[in-house]
């Protein structure tokens, strides 16, 4: 029936007389008779059915069935539940036009209780006698088995009359709605969990179904209602619980005008909705959960703490609109004067940082929040990095820098980090007032030359003329304290810091906490924007808004001891030494040490697992790769002759056009003899090995770092790691000056390799080799063809790998295919003699030899074909195929097997020469 009436469209095959006087009825009958709990299924369908009849009925006949169930209602307690769920439907049903009789109704402002005989018969009903009485059953008296009373909201009944009231007029849509969410506010009261959560679940789904501009009614009465004890933590929740609704259907809009941005009715709650969460996370809410032994499990909602997952939704959903800070507002956020809704979500957590009684507590709290925004705001898809980039750096710059901008360069500094105080002259004798004024004239003029310090002392002995000269014989004593004078009994220093110290007022600046907090919220900010959107590093404008990045991020690179921001720096650093931006050459002599420094005292040598020790390679990767860097570079390429070890003695120029000294990157490369040997975290070790061997620095350090190359390449247990040890040594090997010694010592071992125990290294090396035989130059190969020829036949020989004997035949075909002529006649003598050996052990020489004839055939056959060699190397192959046919003895198998191959081999490539040999088919 209820298909059937929802099918009929505007004209309906039922009159209103069947529709009020058979079908309803009918579908009343199971609401009232129902019994037992089978039957609650089809009580629920007659309910369905109802709801769609109640929108077909006439005025009159809806009013009377409505008041009907109304007065029911306390008549059958036992089918209460299922009354109300009739009423409820008979009231989303509700489709009459209405007409209050009051012109207010367009103006927006509230009709009042005397003007309730005015109207339509309509709005007369529904205001005198409906809505007062379904009101009555919003709430409910529950008692529970102690006896006690409590009310119990009634949430369909509640979303019911706000459907109603959302189909009245403006006016008094708005006039009703205050009360029905203080209502349902208050149900959250309850001390019941179960009750608590059914008024959260309502206000929830009222707050989304209407409008945004009604959220700061909604978030009054939360504030109203729920102000004390258990129930701050209830706000909190209800709170949590209206903006994660909100979230699932709501979304930033797209503004073309600030004008359009500074009216969004989500963001102008920004403000409301954080007093709230500010509230609960540093206010009264807070102390509670810290107290210990307090029942939290009695309250569920003092659980964790959704004010944070509260923050993100907000940073997630505003819009990302910092510049309106800068566009004077008519009317400004509560509380925050001209501030877009960025600035306000931020600005008050900034305040309790920069507050300087701050609480450790009270940081880790800020901390937490600025992450949750952090994350929020990289999720926001209005952000865009024209807005992002101004507003990271205007929040980060003045905890980075501070006031170390304003200070001197030179002994000014010093001055200020002296214990003593500057003070005004004292003045001993008489004097007049003239007097008295110059000296008060000269306080500004330079204070060595001013200040008598020692004037009034009855001594003079051994003291300073001047403030000045008193200050550099302080720090002169205090330089002298520290000097070891007693050799191991002598104090030490220690720390993280003992090898550089940082600059004490700038480093006192950067790694206060609250400032460390503040750094990281930005940074992570920034690292999330710089993923997230793809730069195009021809934009001018995007490049100029980046670069100022770079001095900053040295900056927190040099100063910061904070793990965390300086992973974030050196993460963020990574992205943008990728771009070319004009400061990377002035950064570069900064950033450069201060990385090196680092790995110093995060004890890179030790281990190369921490974040730190790979984001200080990742950035070093970046730096020495840099464009900027490869004119100085390519200005003094090394001769690519060898010209002997004296090579080595070369100097490293740290001019400007390469960001390590010498003597800098030699610290650097000892760090990587032992970093190179973790499994762990191989990328930005190897990156940075190989970036370093691209600029072709000279050193014993990176001689002796190629050693260990050459042996991981071998005996790495990671394939990875092997097959870039093997591209960075030959690298090497092609590009760096070498004397003919240390070449042939390369090669050589390059050579034993090759007979490494294990399969893997083994075909490591061989491709190594491979590689080497492609590319090295002619004369050099030349040179060295019986070094590389003869071990690599014994190996295709004694190896049992399969694998590895197919990789050692295409390294014998690549060296045969790359020789000269004459070089390889030389070898096909060999094999020749090594056919025609005899004696007990001439087998594994034959086998070898006939392996060899069929590569010779497929990799050169025109040398083949010139002269005598083809005919030579049949009636070799013949012969021995002859001398073991019939075939009797097994343990001579292989040989006749591999000179039958090396027949069909001569066959593919010279057929008439094989059909017309009656020697071999005879």
């Amino acid at each position: 029936l209820r298909k059937l009436i929802l099918s009929d469209g505007k004209e309906s095959n039922f009159s209103d007389q069947s529709c009020g006087n058979i079908l309803l009825p009918l579908a009343m009958h199971p609401v009232y008779e129902i019994k037992s709990k089978s039957e609650e299924a089809y009580v629920v369908e007659a309910i369905a059915t109802i709801g769609e009849i109640a929108k077909k009925l006439p005025w009159g006949k809806y009013n009377g069935t409505l008041q009907t169930l109304l007065n029911n209602l306390t008549r059958y307690p036992d089918q209460e539940r299922f009354l109300i769920a009739t009423m409820c439907a008979i009231i989303d049903a509700f489709h009459f036009d209405v007409d209050t009789g009051n012109s207010s109704d367009d103006s927006g402002t509230a009709a009042t209780d005397e003007e309730s005989t005015k109207g339509n018969g309509v709005w007369r009903s529904l205001n005198n006698r409906i809505i007062p009485k379904v009101e009555t059953f919003l709430v409910k008296e529950k008692i529970d088995k102690h006896g006690s009373k409590s009310k119990c909201l009634r949430s369909s009944v509640a979303l019911a009359l706000m459907k109603l009231f959302q189909k009245l007029p403006i006016a008094t849509f708005e006039a009703k709605l205050p009360k029905l969410v203080t209502v349902v506010c208050n149900g959250m009261q309850n001390k019941d969990s179960d009750e608590r959560d059914t008024a959260r679940d309502t206000i929830s789904k009222m707050a989304v179904s209407i409008d945004l501009k009604y959220l700061p009614l909604i978030l009054s009465s939360l504030s109203v209602s729920l102000c004390e004890g258990y129930k701050l933590h209830v706000r909190s929740a209800a709170l949590h619980s209206i903006l994660v609704s909100i979230s699932k259907s709501y979304a930033s809009p797209v503004i073309h005008a600030d004008k359009e941005a500074m009216s969004l009715p989500f963001d102008r709650c920004v403000p409301a909705m954080l007093d709230l969460i500010h509230q609960d996370v540093f206010g009264e809410a807070s102390v509670i959960k810290e107290v210990q032994n307090v029942e939290k499990r009695l309250v569920k909602e003092a659980m964790g703490s959704k004010s944070l997952d509260s923050l993100e939704i907000i940073a997630r959903s505003i819009l990302f609109k910092p510049s309106l800070v800068s566009i004077p507002a008519t009317e400004p956020y509560p509380g925050f004067s001209h501030a877009s809704p960025v600035h306000a979500l931020v600005t008050p957590l900034l305040k309790r940082l920069r507050d300087p009684d701050v609480a450790p507590s009270t940081i880790g709290k800020v901390k937490d929040c600025l992450n949750r925004i952090a994350l929020g705001f990289s999720h926001n898809t209005s952000a865009t990095y024209k807005e992002v980039l101004p507003f990271v750096f205007g929040t980060v710059s003045p905890f980075v820098y501070g006031n170390s901008s304003s200070l001197s360069k030179d002994g000014d500094d010093d001055l200020e980090n002296s214990d003593d105080e500057m003070e005004t002259p004292i003045i001993v004798s008489k004097s007049k007032s003239k007097n008295r004024a110059d000296a008060k004239s000269s306080q500004g003029k330079k204070i060595a030359k001013t200040v008598a310090v020692s004037t009034w002392i009855p001594s003079v002995l051994g003291t300073a003329a001047d403030q000045k000269s008193a200050f550099d014989m302080k720090k002169k004593q205090k330089t002298e304290l520290h000097k070891v004078s007693d050799g191991v009994a002598a104090p030490k220093l220690t720390g993280s810091s003992r090898h550089s110290p940082m600059t004490p007022s700038t480093s006192r600046t950067l790694n206060n906490p609250s400032n460390s907090c503040a750094v990281n919220f930005g940074l992570v900010l920034l690292y999330s924007c710089l993923k997230r959107l793809k730069f195009d590093s021809s934009d001018e404008m995007m490049c100029s808004m980046v670069d100022p990045y770079l001095p900053l991020l040295t900056h927190c690179v040099r100063y910061s001891n904070d793990n965390q921001a300086l992973v974030l720096a050196l993460k963020c650093l990574g992205v943008l030494l990728r771009m070319d931006l004009p400061s990377v050459i002035k950064t570069a002599k900064q950033l450069g040490p201060s990385i090196l420094d680092h790995l110093t005292t995060s004890n890179a040598a030790a281990s190369t697992q921490s974040d730190i020790v790979q984001g200080c390679f990742k950035s070093l990767t970046l730096l020495i790769t840099h464009h900027k860097f490869a004119a100085a570079s390519s200005n003094r390429k090394p001769s690519s002759e060898a010209s002997g070890e004296n090579k080595i003695s070369e100097k490293f120029q740290h001019d400007g056009a390469h960001p390590l000294s010498e003597e800098q990157m030699q610290a650097l490369l000892n760090f990587l003899h032992s970093a190179v040997i973790e499994s762990d975290h191989h990328n930005a070790t190897f990156g940075l090995v190989k970036a370093i061997s691209s600029k072709r620095f000279m050193s014993a350090e990176f001689y002796d770092l190629m050693d260990i190359i050459l042996k991981l390449s071998v005996q790495s247990q990671k394939s990875a790691i092997r097959l870039l040890s093997s591209q960075i040594f030959l690298q090497y090997l092609m590009d760096y000056p070498m004397g003919k010694q240390r070449i042939d010592r390369h090669l050589q071992q390059i050579v034993l390799n090759i007979k490494y125990e294990y399969e893997e290294g083994r075909l490591s090396a061989i491709d190594l080799l491979t590689s080497v035989i492609q590319k090295f130059p002619f004369p050099v190969l030349e040179s060295n063809s019986q070094l590389f020829f003869l071990p690599l036949v014994l190996q295709m020989v004694n190896d049992d790998c399969k694998s590895c004997k197919e990789a050692v035949a295409n390294c014998i075909s690549v060296l045969i295919k790359r020789l000269s002529t004459d070089t390889v006649q030389n070898l096909f003598d060999y094999v020749k003699r090594w056919s025609q050996s005899s004696g007990i052990d001439s087998i594994p020489m034959q086998k070898a030899a006939a392996q060899l004839f069929g590569i010779f055939v497929v990799t050169r056959p025109d040398y083949i074909k010139r002269g005598s060699n083809l005919a030579d190397l049949m009636a070799l192959t013949v012969k021995a195929i002859n001398k073991y046919v019939p075939f009797d003895d097994n343990s001579e198998w292989e040989l006749l097997y591999f000179n039958l191959v090396c027949v069909e081999k001569v066959n593919k490539e010279f057929p008439s020469l094989v059909g017309g040999n009656y020697d071999l088919w005879g």
